[in-house]
This record gives C-alpha cells, sequence and structure tokens, in this order.
C-alpha cells in the first residue's frame, strides 16, 4: 500500500506569476525527519473534488539545503481539477493531506566535477530549480539552466534565478528561450545549448513535446543516456474517468510464477514469497515490507526499481522513458513474473 498520508498546514502562498502559486507547507517537528527530501524529489497530496478524493503529484521547488520549508509550485492547467483548486480554493491555515517525499530524479554522488545542464520547460523548472540551488549551494559544480517558457511573463521564479545567478556568476550560466520570440525549441536548439557540455550530468522535465525534443538532442549529440534524467509526471484517472471495460491484466501461466523473488531494499536482500496475479509490489506489501510507492496506477513512478535478472510484464509504464527500460528499470506496481527464472528487484539502485 502507499505511503501513509499526513497532514500539513499551508504556511505560506506565494503569486509567482499571473497564473501560477507557490505553497510553503509547515512541518511540525514530530515529522521533519518524515518529510525530510532531497533536491528534485516530489510530493503527493490528497484533495476533495466533488465528492471524490484525488491525488496528484507535485515536484518540490524548494531545496532542504536553502529553503526552511518545503514548498511545491503548482500551475493552473486548462480545466484542470486539482490545479486550479489548488490556486482557487487554498488560502494560509489551511491543511491538506501530503505523502513523505519520493522520487529519483536526483543529483549523482559520484558525478565528481562533472558539470550539470538543467533543461525546464514551463512548470517543468520545479525540480530543476530545487536541484539548481542544491548544486550550487553543496558542491563546485558548474550549471547551466535552459529555460523555455511561452512569453516573458510565463517564467516562474524569474527573480529567485537572477539572484542566484547574481551570486554565481562564474559557476551558473542561465538561458531563457521564449517562444513567442524565438519559436519553439527545435532539437538543433538544445544541441547549441549541450555543446561543450557533453560530459554534464542531464536533467530534463517539462511537457512532453519539449521532453522528446531535448531528447532527439541527446542523441543527435551522443550524450550516453545513463548521464540523463527525465522527470515525467502523468496524472492518475480520476474515478469517475476510469474505464470500465478496460481489459483485464492477462492472467499467467503456470510457467510465469516462481515461489519466491529477490528484493533490496534499504540495504538488505529479502526473499518474498510470490502468489499467482499480484505485483511485485503487492507481494512485498503482503510479506510485511514497505518499498517506496503512491499512485499504484503505473503514473508516478515512485515504485522504480531495477530488475537485475528475471523477466517480468508491465501492464502500464507510462512513468518510464524507453531508455529506461533498456537499461532495466520497472514499476513495482504494475510487474508480474513472466517467466520461473529468478528474479532480482533493485530498489536501492541508483537511477
Amino acid at each position: 500500500m502507499p505511503a501513509d498520508f499526513h497532514t500539513l498546514e499551508i504556511a505560506g502562498i506565494v503569486q509567482e506569476t499571473h497564473d501560477t502559486r507557490s505553497f510553503i507547507l509547515g512541518v511540525p517537528q514530530s515529522l521533519r525527519e518524515t518529510f525530510r527530501y532531497r533536491a528534485g524529489q516530489f510530493l503527493t497530496f490528497e484533495v476533495p473534488w466533488n465528492g471524490m478524493q484525488l491525488r496528484r503529484c507535485y515536484s518540490l521547488s524548494s531545496a532542504p539545503e536553502t529553503d526552511s520549508w518545503p514548498k511545491v509550485t503548482v500551475k493552473r492547467v486548462d480545466e484542470g481539477r486539482v490545479s486550479n483548486w489548488f490556486n482557487d480554493e487554498l488560502d494560509v491555515g489551511d491543511s491538506i493531506l501530503v505523502q513523505p517525499p519520493e522520487g529519483r530524479f536526483v543529483l549523482r554522488s559520484n558525478e565528481g566535477d562533472h558539470g550539470i545542464v538543467l533543461f525546464g520547460g514551463g512548470s517543468g523548472i520545479t525540480p530543476v530549480l530545487s536541484i539548481m540551488k542544491s548544486a550550487l549551494r553543496t558542491t563546485t559544480r558548474d550549471v547551466k539552466l535552459i529555460y523555455a517558457n511561452r512569453d516573458e511573463r510565463s517564467i516562474i521564479f524569474k527573480d529567485e534565478i537572477d539572484i542566484w545567478h547574481t551570486e554565481f556568476p562564474n559557476r551558473l550560466e542561465v538561458v531563457h528561450h521564449l517562444d513567442s520570440g524565438a519559436g519553439f525549441m527545435s532539437v538543433a536548439d538544445a544541441q547549441e545549448h549541450i555543446r561543450g557540455w557533453e560530459d554534464a550530468e542531464f536533467f530534463v522535465c517539462g511537457p512532453t513535446g519539449y521532453m522528446d525534443t531535448i531528447e532527439e538532442a541527446f542523441k543527435a549529440s551522443n550524450i550516453d543516456v545513463g548521464q540523463t534524467k527525465f522527470e515525467r509526471f502523468i496524472s492518475p484517472i480520476d474515478p469517475d474517468r476510469k474505464d470500465q471495460t478496460e481489459a483485464a491484466v492477462p492472467e499467467q501461466s503456470d510457467g510465469e510464477i516462481p515461489e519466491s523473488f529477490t528484493m533490496l531494499l534499504e540495504g538488505q536482500s529479502h526473499q518474498v514469497p510470490y502468489e499467482k496475479g499480484l505485483t511485485l509490489l503487492e507481494s512485498a506489501v503482503k510479506a510485511g515490507h514497505k518499498p517506496p510507492s503512491s499512485c499504484e496506477d503505473g503514473y508516478c513512478g515512485c515504485c522504480m526499481a531495477l530488475l537485475k535478472s528475471g523477466q517480468v510484464k508491465m501492464t502500464n509504464h507510462d512513468a518510464l522513458e524507453p531508455s529506461d527500460i533498456e537499461r532495466g528499470w520497472v514499476l513495482a506496481c504494475q510487474s508480474r513474473p513472466a517467466s520461473q527464472e529468478p528474479i532480482e528487484l533493485d530498489f536501492d539502485a541508483e537511477y
């Protein structure tokens, strides 16, 4: 089952742009350790809407080394149920249900002095900004931020980015790409921004089309997939919008049902019994373990794990890039054994 929700208070609200607000979360002393996070991670919220409880994931735009309280930033989406609820209904002092931070869109621990290149598009700036602040404050690495927006007034955190650039003029390079003047960013544009930074660690977050363009530029620039990370959020389907005629999960044959599988979690190896029909996540939870998880629908990527051996079938893998799957990453909430070959699932692997 997903991690428990906790009630947090809205400690502050900042109007970032005409259609975007930041929400500062007050975390009581008793939950400080529970809500300890790394730059680039996200929070999952549960909010009331027309008699339903809807869940959404929002990246933290704060960084633990630079901000006193965790903060998420929410941009309005046309007909967006939760994004508009955040912007219209929440006031300072209100309470909201939140799960502890999750996510692997974080700096690697072994990159030495390699540069960091951050591609952000629109509200995709949130985890990118978090990583930028953390890297500048805690490392000596050079950072390049390429931030694409529709127009000048759509630039979220413009003043904050300017302040960071003023403080670190020799380490931080900032490029603003405005569609209103330059058109949508092209593969050639992105390649130009990559040039000279080929050995860097790359992070990308933004609209699907934008991220697809950057991914093509990586391929054209011969950037190894191991150097790149993408944060792609796909909202779960709300209860009233689920297709009740959706095909059931195919039944497993006897040749696809192992007696157990091996799971690496928090530095320990566990042998987990397996029962026909269950996902690997469901099996682990049934055995008393608590792997990371959130939506359990394959949209958030919270339960990503590295499949080190064996074969699985995933019902849904929207949260994964094709390059993730090629490297062996799976979603435990969507994975079922596809053979009796021994399965080893590593939740501790660095993404």
